[in-house]
């Protein structure tokens, strides 16, 4: 879970949840209103969760198993939903913006 650099208070889900999906790379804490941003380490585990989702499941979903159209959307969905149930979990926080590099 996130922690505030800041104040170092831990961040609930909810509130973590809340700030991922407001998609702005600066998060303000609820507990002490300083601006927050993803550190490089977290920012890359979050996006390495769905790499492998786009471009190794999905094609096979589609080539191997010849999944229809509007069951492939479903599961595209799917996965979405659990890529934003599980973020919070991957958050960590830092007092300035880094470089993604």
């Amino acid at each position: 879970m996130a922690i505030c650099q800041h104040c170092e208070n831990t961040w609930s889900y909810k509130g973590s949840l809340k700030q991922i999906l407001k998609f702005r790379r600066k998060m303000t804490c609820e507990h002490c209103k300083h601006h927050q941003y993803y550190s490089q380490n977290s920012y890359w585990a979050m996006q390495m969760i769905m790499v492998p989702a786009y471009f190794i499941l999905i094609p096979l979903l589609n080539i191997v198993l010849d999944v229809q159209f509007l069951l492939g959307l479903l599961i595209v969905t799917l996965l979405l939903v659990i890529y934003f149930l599980l973020t919070p979990k991957f958050l960590s926080l830092s007092n300035k913006e880094e470089p993604l590099w």
